[in-house]
C-alpha cells in the first residue's frame, strides 16, 4: 500500500478516475457474481427431475441444497483472509477455477449421500467469492462511493437469478442427449464457465490502484490516498479475528443477515418448484416463469440505493424494503391463485434486493481497513447459514403438511424481524475501532 497522504476529494477527478476503475473492473466482477449464482441455485431449478432421478424426498432436497452454506460457513474467513494475503486476481481465480470442478462433479451424482458431499464441496470451493469482492472494491472506491458501486455489482445477482433460471431449464431440453438426463448436462455445462472466467481473472484483474497502468500516475496517486485507510493492515492475524468475534456489532449486522436471507434463500431453490405445482407445468416451464421474480429486483436493487442517497434515509428504506418481502411471502403462502401467489413472490425477491446494497454500504463503512476483511466474512458466512437452515425447513414442512405454504409463513415471519432489526442496524455509527488494539 502506497504511503500517499490522505488529501481532499477533487471531485472532477474522482469522477474521471471512478469511471475509468468503474469500466476496467465491473464487467469482470459482475460476470464472475452472475456465475457465481447460477451454480449457486441452478439445483433449484433442476430439483424435481434430479429429486425423481435420486429418490430425493422433499426434505432431503432441501438438506442438500442447504449442505452448500455448512461449506461456505467453514470457510469463508479464513479465505477471506487469504485474499488480503495473496491477492484478489490470485485468490478469486483459485475461488472459481474450484468451484467449477466441484460442480462439474455434480453431472456424476450417484445418490443422496454424494449430492450431499458435492454440494458441501461446492459451498466450501466458492465460500469467499462475494466477501472477497466487497472487500476489493474498497480498496478502489472511497467509502462515499462504495454504495453506488456496491449496488451496481449486487445487481448482478438478480439478473443472475432471472437468467439462471432460463438457462438451466433450457438445458434440461437435453435430457436423454447422450443417454445422459438433463440435469446431469446443466451441472457439466454450467461447472466449465467459472474455469474459463478464472483464467480471465488472472489475466485482466489488478490487485490494487498502485499497479493499475491503465490509470495514470496522477489518477493512481489520487485514488491511493481516498483508499489507504480502508486498505491498510489487511493481513492483520488472530488477535484481529477475535476483536471481530468480540464485537456485539458484528454479531447484530450478522443476525441482521440471517433474517434477511432465510428467506431470500428459500424462495431461490424453491421458487421453480412452487411455482411448478402452483401452475400445474412441468421443471422447463417453472424455470422460465421463475425468472420474473428476479426481473423486477432488478428494478428495486437500482432504485433503492439513488432514493437513499438522495433523501439521506437508509433506515426507512430498509425498513420498507423488508417489511414488503414480508408482505409479500405471506401473499405467496395465502393465495389459491397463482397469479396473486407469484406476485407475493416477486414483491419477496424486490423487497429484499432493495435492501441489499444499503446493508452492505452500512457494514463496510462501520468495519474500517483490517477489520473489514474479517467482519465482511463473518457476517457473509455466519448469515448465509440461513441457507442451510431455510430450504431444508421448507422440505420439512412440505413433507410433514403436503405443501409449502408453512414454510412459507415462517420465513414471512423472518423478514418481519428483519425490518425491526434494521432500525438498530441503521443507529450504528459509521467508523469502527477493531482495526487496532487500544493505544496500538
Amino acid at each position: 500500500m502506497s504511503e500517499t497522504q490522505w488529501r481532499p476529494p477533487n471531485a472532477e477527478l474522482e469522477r474521471r478516475v471512478l469511471a475509468k476503475v468503474t469500466w476496467r473492473l465491473m464487467p469482470l466482477l459482475m460476470l464472475g457474481v452472475f456465475i457465481n449464482y447460477v451454480d449457486r441455485v441452478n439445483i433449484g431449478v433442476a430439483s424435481v427431475p434430479m429429486s425423481e432421478d435420486l429418490g430425493l424426498s422433499a426434505a432431503a432436497f432441501g438438506l442438500a441444497a442447504g449442505l452448500f452454506y455448512l461449506g461456505y460457513l467453514v470457510f469463508e474467513i479464513p479465505s477471506n483472509i487469504a485474499l488480503a494475503r495473496f491477492g484478489a486476481r490470485i485468490w478469486l481465480a483459485r475461488i472459481m477455477m474450484t468451484w467449477g470442478l466441484c460442480t462439474i462433479a455434480l453431472a456424476f451424482t450417484a445418490g443422496e449421500w454424494s449430492l450431499n458431499i458435492l454440494r458441501f464441496l461446492v459451498g466450501a470451493a466458492e465460500a469467499g467469492f462475494y466477501p472477497g469482492v466487497l472487500l476489493y472494491l474498497s480498496f478502489w472506491f472511497p467509502a462515499r462511493a462504495l454504495a453506488k458501486a456496491y449496488a451496481l455489482f449486487t445487481a448482478g445477482i438478480p439478473v443472475s437469478l432471472a437468467l439462471a433460471s432460463v438457462v438451466t431449464a433450457a438445458l434440461l431440453l437435453l435430457d436423454g442427449t447422450l443417454g445422459w438426463a438433463g440435469w446431469r448436462w446443466a451441472f457439466l455445462l454450467e461447472g466449465i464457465v467459472p474455469i474459463l472466467l478464472a483464467f480471465l481473472m488472472l489475466f485482466l484483474l489488478v490487485d490494487h490502484p498502485s499497479k493499475a497502468k491503465w490509470l495514470s500516475p496522477e489518477e493512481r496517486d489520487y485514488l491511493e490516498a481516498q483508499v489507504t485507510v480502508r486498505g491498510a493492515h489487511a493481513t492483520e492475524g488472530a488477535g484481529l479475528l477475535m476483536r471481530v468475534l468480540s464485537s456485539g456489532t458484528a454479531w447484530l449486522f450478522s443476525v441482521l443477515y440471517f433474517s434477511m436471507t432465510i428467506g431470500f434463500w428459500s424462495i431461490t431453490y424453491w421458487m421453480p418448484r412452487i411455482v411448478g405445482e402452483r401452475f400445474d407445468i412441468d421443471a422447463t416451464q417453472a424455470g422460465l416463469i421463475s425468472s420474473i421474480p428476479w426481473v423486477l429486483a432488478i428494478a428495486a436493487i437500482i432504485i433503492s440505493p439513488r432514493t437513499s442517497a438522495r433523501t439521506g434515509d437508509r433506515r426507512w428504506h430498509m425498513f420498507g424494503g423488508l417489511g414488503a418481502a414480508a408482505i409479500g411471502l405471506y401473499l405467496g403462502a395465502a393465495a389459491d391463485s397463482p397469479v396473486l401467489a407469484l406476485i407475493g413472490l416477486s414483491l419477496g425477491a424486490a423487497g429484499f434486493f432493495a435492501t441489499i446494497p444499503l446493508f452492505w454500504d452500512q457494514a463496510a463503512k462501520f468495519f474500517a481497513g483490517a477489520a473489514a476483511v474479517v467482519a465482511l466474512a463473518m457476517i457473509n458466512s455466519l448469515g448465509n447459514v440461513s441457507g442451510l437452515v431455510g430450504p431444508y425447513v421448507l422440505g420439512f414442512f412440505e413433507d410433514l403438511t403436503g405443501s409449502n405454504r408453512v414454510g412459507l409463513y415462517i420465513m414471512c415471519v423472518f423478514f418481519a424481524v428483519a425490518a425491526f432489526l434494521s432500525f438498530a442496524i441503521t443507529r450504528v455509527p459509521s467508523r469502527s475501532t477493531l482495526a487496532r488494539p487500544a493505544g496500538g
